[in-house]
This record gives structure tokens, C-alpha cells and sequence, in this order.
């Protein structure tokens, strides 16, 4: 997973955004979770941003149940193309 972080400091220079960010804080919580088994009620995701209307302001807020349960398919998706358990 560490070589699946991206800081912006490549040749690319891309930070990652919202949905790639998400997908990685899964995969770190998968692997370092008790549970075989992930669901929503047991991972809860929140995101920071700038607010983009208020120039320096950060907006916040907890993904809903749908939300999480979405990114934990795309997940679970990527693993199971890349053959893993």
C-alpha cells in the first residue's frame, strides 16, 4: 500500500484525490482491522477540504452508509482483479 500512495512528489506530480484518497483509507483499514469482514456500521469515512466557496475555510463531512458501502465494493473490486484475498 505504501507504494500506492502518491505525495505529489513523483514524476507525475499528482496528489490524490477525494475518491483515490477514500479507496487507500480502506485498504489500510482492511489490513490493519480485526474484522474478516469490513461493512459501514464498523468504518466510518470523513473528509476534510478547503471550502471552495469560502476562500480559507475547510469544509467537512462523514460519508453516509451508501457512500462507504460503494467505496468498499470498489475496493473489494480492485482486489479481486488484481487476485487478491
Amino acid at each position: 500500500m505504501k507504494t500506492e500512495y502518491n505525495d505529489g512528489n513523483d514524476e507525475k506530480g499528482d496528489m490524490p484525490d477525494v475518491e483515490e484518497a477514500l479507496r487507500l483509507a480502506v485498504k489500510v483499514l482492511n489490513k490493519t482491522m480485526d474484522a474478516v469482514a469490513t461493512d459501514p456500521e464498523k468504518m466510518e469515512l470523513f473528509v476534510l477540504s478547503l471550502d471552495e466557496f469560502e476562500k480559507g475555510s475547510c469544509g467537512h463531512r462523514i460519508l453516509k452508509s451508501d457512500e462507504t458501502k460503494k467505496v468498499m465494493a470498489e475496493v473489494e473490486a480492485e482486489a479481486a482483479d488484481a487476485g487478491e484475498s
